[in-house]
């Protein structure tokens, strides 16, 4: 994913990550990042997911949310039940851990909150 446009207070408040489809919801007003899923927040690069983290660190950024045109990748380890991401090419450690016990398909997924907001998949 490389990030494209920022909402209009100048931050990427995008979650990128993977989840199952069976309970992936698209109504206005649902957070999946909280309930079905696992994401990195591009806010300030912490973790959200259904097992219950809600801003826990992952990346020391300095502070600093991500920034246009950097490039995000998501590598499961289905096998391993891992997910790490990778940041312009560099390897930022795995993420979770025995995730998706049930062994459901798990597939791109995106939260975004604020209009405006674009990225490109990549």
């Amino acid at each position: 994913v490389k990030l494209l446009t920022p909402c209009s207070d100048g931050y990427f408040n995008t979650m990128i990550g993977l989840a199952p489809k069976e309970n992936f919801k698209t109504s206005e007003g649902y957070n999946n990042h909280t309930s079905c899923g696992w994401y990195l927040y591009c806010g300030n690069c912490s973790l959200f997911s259904q097992d219950g983290d809600f801003d826990r660190k992952y990346l020391e950024t300095g502070g600093y949310p991500l920034k246009t045109g950097q490039i995000i990748e998501v590598i499961y380890e289905k096998e391993k039940e891992k997910i790490s991401y990778k940041i312009d090419g560099k390897d930022c450690g795995v993420a979770y851990e025995n995730i998706n016990k049930k062994k459901l398909d798990l597939f791109a997924a995106f939260d975004v909150s604020q209009i405006n907001e674009s990225f490109q998949l990549i």
